[in-house]
């Protein structure tokens, strides 16, 4: 278990794993985060507001906030 996992409730560390899994991996693929640009990480939100879940309707904008919250988690990302 890592020191991330072992601060998080199970349900939360499955969360935030699901959302890099589903939204953020499909979209950057192999781009590591010290190389991530702004222009990446435009790229994912634009195609995440293109997006539906599997009820038809946009992911909401608490799911893209949390998302988000991936990215301030991490490096700042490099200019583009």
């Amino acid at each position: 278990m890592s020191v991330v996992e072992s601060r998080l409730r199970p349900t939360t560390h499955r969360a935030y794993r699901d959302h890099v899994r589903l939204h953020l991996i499909p979209y950057l693929g192999r781009v590591k985060l010290a190389e991530l640009s702004r222009r990446d990480v435009t790229r994912v939100f634009v195609a995440l507001g293109r997006r539906r879940n599997r009820y038809g309707q946009p992911i909401s904008a608490s799911t893209l906030e949390r998302i988000r919250a991936k990215f301030a988690g991490g490096a700042e990302p490099r200019g583009a």
